[in-house]
């Protein structure tokens, strides 16, 4: 079974929407993974009241290096710290991720990383790469962005996940995507076309070229995701083909 935990669904500076977070729960075998997609600075409180255990997540994929995905791993690691967490956690992300979350941990709580009283683990997932993590199969594409930004797939037995992170589709993020149960996309606008964002109508484009199963639209412009959500209430699928999803914070799915 696969679960999926929209912890927070929101863009960068939402004031009712978390930043988007989200938890891949996966019980196979008796056993239980738990990977965090993406981290920011408003969504680390939306991890606490989720999974309360310190011990719970094992793995953090951070998609690109601004404050609304990355900022809120120095205070979830040091809150581990502060409870007793024993169990090494991976961090994983493109080039350079532990420098970055190092240098963050620095600039948040100086000295702390040393004083963390558990192994965190980096892990470098580039284009092109197969990383297996517990089994389950990630790889990983650029997208066009304001900073580079990967996004990810999973594969976990015959369910696969994606993850754009933010930014707009790119043929290489197309190919990832290809036949996923799950299309997770950022999608700012509806139409309106932001350098670097993607948008509602490209989302659902991009799961209609990718034979996608299901489509989740997070990071909408706080602005306009009632208007989204107004727009698409007659629509729950498109010529039968996908299905779409505008996610509520904490919101659940069972794949």
């Amino acid at each position: 079974m696969l679960e999926v935990v929209f912890l927070g669904v929101g863009e960068a500076f939402d004031e009712k929407n978390p930043n988007t977070s989200i938890l891949i729960r996966i019980q196979e075998k008796g056993a239980e993974t738990n990977i965090l997609l993406d981290c920011g600075f408003s969504a680390v409180p939306q991890v606490w009241k989720e999974i309360p255990d310190p011990e719970e997540i094992d793995s953090i994929w951070i998609s690109h290096f601004h404050g609304d995905h990355f900022m809120g791993v120095p205070p979830l690691l040091v809150r581990y710290w502060e409870e007793g967490r024993k169990k090494p956690i991976t961090i994983m992300g493109q080039k350079g991720i532990k420098a970055k979350i190092t240098d963050a941990m620095e600039i948040a709580y100086p000295g702390f990383t040393e004083r963390l009283n558990f192994p965190v683990e980096f892990v470098e997932i580039e284009p092109g790469e197969e990383i297996y993590f517990r089994d389950n199969k990630l790889r990983s594409a650029e997208n066009e962005h304001s900073r580079r930004d990967l996004a990810l797939r999973i594969d976990s037995g015959d369910i696969a996940i994606f993850y754009s992170g933010d930014g707009r589709p790119t043929q290489e993020t197309k190919n990832l995507a290809q036949n996923s149960t799950l299309l997770i996309h950022e999608s700012f606008r509806f139409e309106k076309e932001i350098p670097g964002h993607g948008t509602v109508l490209g989302s659902m484009s991009m799961a209609r070229d990718t034979g996608s199963e299901r489509l989740a639209l997070v990071h909408i412009q706080r602005d306009e995701r009632q208007k989204v959500i107004e727009r698409l209430k007659p629509i729950q699928y498109v010529k039968g083909i996908y299905q779409i999803l505008v996610p509520e914070n904490m919101e659940r799915l069972i794949l």
